[in-house]
C-alpha cells in the first residue's frame, strides 16, 4: 500500500511509494544536502543555500534560454519543495517543466508520475488518475517497461483508495508481472507488500500475510524503511488472525531496527502495534505502556513537524525576500537615472501646470463669482418658497384644529341633544296607548343604538391622527400599563383642550365620571405628581 507519512525532520513521502526507487536521485541529493543528524542551526543553513542554488540555476537557464536547463531547474525545486512538503509549489513547477518538455519519453514519464505521487498524498484522485493514464501511454509508446510497472502500481494504489479492489488488484499485478521480468527486487518487494495491504483492507489476512512474506524475501537488496514496514505488516497480518505470539517477534524486531535507523514514524507503527498484541495476550500493563510510548512519540513528532514545517516556510521566505532585496539593488542604478530624469520632467510640467492653473483659477474666480450670485438669488427666492409653504401649512393646521374642535363640540351637542330626545320619549312612553308605547320604544331603541355607533369616534381618530400624527405613540412611550379605548378617547378630547364638562358630554358620562378617569389614566402615565395631567399630554 503506499503511503504518505511525515518523516522527524520533514513532510515526505516514507514508503511503500514506488516511484521511490526509479527516482531515487532526488531523494539522495536532498538526503546529503539537508540530514536529519544535523543542528537546527546547519539545516537552515543547508536549506538556504540550497534554494538559492536552485534558483540561480533556474535565473540561468531563463536568461539564457536553455530549454533542457529550464526543465532540469523546475523539476529539481519541485522535488525540493515536495521533500518540504510544500506541495502546491511542487505541484507549480513539475507543471511548469511538463509544459515546457513536450516530448514523449522517460521525463515526461517522470514528471508525470511525480505529479500523480503528489496528488495521491492529497486524496485528489482523479487528478493522480489523469497523469497517470498519460504517463502510461507514453511508457507503451516507447516500451519503457520500468515506467509501466510503476504507473501500474501507482494506478493501483489510486483504485485502492477509491476501495475498488478489483481494480487495485489488477493494476498490482500487472505491475508485479512486469518487475518479475526485470528482476527488479525493490519493485517486487513494494508491490508485493502493495497486494498485501489490498488483502488487509478486505478482511483477507491470510492472503495479505502470504504477500508480506514474499515481499520479505526481497530485504536483503531494498531500503531499510521498506523492509521495517514489511515487518509491521507481517507482525500486524499475524495479530489480526488472532495470533498475537507469532506476531510479537515481528513487531520488536520492527521496533528495534526502526530505533537503530531513526525511523520514528516506523517506530510509532511498532509501539502501536506492540500495545495490541500484549492487549490481546491479556498483559495490559506492558500494553499500556507501550500505548503510553506511541503516544508520547506521536505527540513529540506532530510538535517537530510542524515546527520544522514552520521553519522551512520561514527560510524559503527570508531567502526569497533576499533574492528580491538583491534584485532590487541590481535595478536601483537603473532606477536612479530614470527617477532624476522624471524629476527633470515633473519639474517642467510642474512650472506648466502651475502656470496654468493659475490662469485658469483667475478665469474659474470669475465665473465662480456669477455664479455664486445666481445661487444666491435662487436660494433666496427658495427660502421665500418654502416660508410661504410654512404660513399655508400652518393656516392648513390651524383649520384642521379648528374644524377637529367643532366636530368635537358638534358631537357633543348632538349628544346632549339626542339623550335629552330619550328622556323625553321614556317620559311620556306610559301616558299613550299600547301602540304608541310600542313605537316609542322602538324609537327609543333606534337613538340609543345610534349613540353607542363607533363610526364617529372613528372618523374622530382619523381627524385627530392627522394633526397629531406622534400622538399615541408618544403616549405609548410614557404609560406603564397599557390603556383601555375610552382612556385613549379621554387623552384625545384632553389634548384638544376640552373642558371637562364638554368632555363629560361627548363620552355620556358624568363630570365625576371624568375626574374618576382622569385619575385612572394619571396613575398608568410617567407622570410627576405635581404637573397637570391636561398640560402634560398638551405638551406631549
Amino acid at each position: 500500500m503506499i503511503s504518505f507519512k511525515t518523516s522527524p525532520k520533514f513532510i515526505r513521502i516514507t514508503f511503500c511509494n514506488p516511484i521511490h526507487f526509479l527516482y531515487v536521485f532526488a531523494f539522495v541529493f536532498f538526503n546529503t544536502e539537508i540530514s536529519a543528524q544535523e543542528s537546527p542551526n546547519n539545516s537552515r543553513r543547508n536549506i538556504d543555500s540550497v534554494f538559492t542554488e536552485l534558483n540561480e540555476l533556474l535565473d540561468k537557464a531563463e536568461y539564457d534560454e536553455n530549454r533542457e536547463a529550464l526543465i532540469s531547474s523546475h523539476i529539481q525545486l519541485a522535488n525540493f519543495y515536495e521533500h518540504l512538503g510544500i506541495e502546491n509549489e511542487a505541484i507549480k513547477h513539475y507543471h511548469d517543466a511538463l509544459e515546457k518538455h513536450n516530448q514523449a519519453d522517460t521525463t515526461a514519464i517522470y514528471i508525470g508520475n511525480k505529479m500523480s505521487s503528489i496528488y495521491l498524498s492529497l486524496k485528489q484522485y482523479k487528478n493522480a488518475t489523469s497523469y497517470l493514464t498519460k504517463s502510461l501511454a507514453i511508457a507503451e509508446q516507447i516500451d519503457f517497461k520500468k515506467g509501466k510497472a510503476i504507473c501500474y502500481g501507482l494506478l493501483g494504489s489510486v483504485a485502492e483508495k477509491e476501495s475498488n479492489y478489483n481494480l487495485a488488484l489488477k493494476n498490482q499485478e500487472e505491475s508485479l508481472s512486469i518487475f518479475k521480468t526485470l528482476t527488479d527486487s525493490t519493485g517486487l518487494a513494494i508491490t508485493y507488500e502493495n497486494i498485501g495491504s489490498i488483502y488487509e483492507d478486505l478482511g483477507q489476512f491470510e492472503n495479505a500475510l502470504n504477500y508480506f512474506l514474499k515481499a520479505k524475501t526481497y530485504s536483503k537488496s531494498i531500503p531499510s524503511y521498506i523492509k521495517i514496514n514489511i515487518l509491521n505488516n507481517i507482525g500486524d497480518a499475524h495479530r489480526k488472525m488472532m495470533k498475537p505470539n507469532e506476531a510479537l517477534p515481528y513487531s520488536l524486531l520492527a521496533l528495534e531496527k526502526s530505533k537503530t535507523s531513526k525511523n520514528t514514524h516506523q517506530e510509532e507503527s511498532a509501539l502501536k502495534d506492540l500495545a495490541l498484541n500484549y492487549a490481546d495476550l491479556g498483559d495490559y500493563k506492558i500494553a499500556f505502556d507501550y500505548m503510553l510510548k506511541y503516544k508520547d512519540l506521536n505527540e513529540k513528532q506532530i510538535e517537530s513537524q510542524n515546527a520544522e514545517l514552520v521553519s522551512s516556510l520561514q527560510i524559503l521566505y527570508e531567502v526569497e525576500e533576499r533574492e528580491a532585496q538583491v534584485k532590487l539593488l541590481n535595478t536601483q542604478h537603473e532606477v536612479d537615472t530614470i527617477r532624476q530624469n522624471i524629476i527633470l520632467l515633473s519639474c517642467a510640467f510642474l512650472i506648466l501646470l502651475l502656470l496654468g492653473w493659475f490662469l485658469y483659477f483667475r478665469k474659474r474666480k470669475k465665473q465662480q463669482s456669477k455664479i455664486q450670485h445666481y445661487k444666491n438669488e435662487l436660494l433666496q427666492a427658495n427660502l421665500e418658497k418654502k416660508i410661504q409653504e410654512e404660513a399655508n401649512l400652518q393656516r392648513e393646521i390651524d383649520i384642521k384644529i379648528s374644524a377637529l374642535t367643532n366636530y368635537s363640540l358638534h358631537l357633543s351637542h348632538k349628544n346632549k341633544m339626542i339623550s335629552d330626545i330619550s328622556r323625553t320619549l321614556i317620559n311620556i312612553k306610559d301616558r299613550n296607548t299600547v301602540l304608541i308605547k310600542s313605537k316609542l320604544e322602538a324609537l327609543i331603541k333606534e337613538i340609543n343604538l345610534d349613540l353607542s355607533q363607533e363610526q364617529e369616534w372613528t372618523e374622530f381618530i382619523s381627524y385627530f391622527e392627522q394633526i397629531n400624527p406622534h400622538f399615541f405613540q408618544s403616549l405609548k412611550n410614557e404609560v406603564t400599563k397599557e390603556l383601555t379605548p375610552s382612556e385613549l378617547r379621554l387623552c384625545m378630547l384632553l389634548k384638544l383642550n376640552l373642558s371637562s364638562k364638554d368632555i363629560a358630554s361627548i363620552l355620556r358620562i358624568t363630570p365625576d365620571s371624568v375626574r374618576i378617569a382622569r385619575y385612572r389614566v394619571r396613575k398608568k402615565l410617567r407622570i410627576d405628581s405635581k404637573e397637570d395631567l391636561q398640560t402634560f399630554l398638551l405638551d406631549l
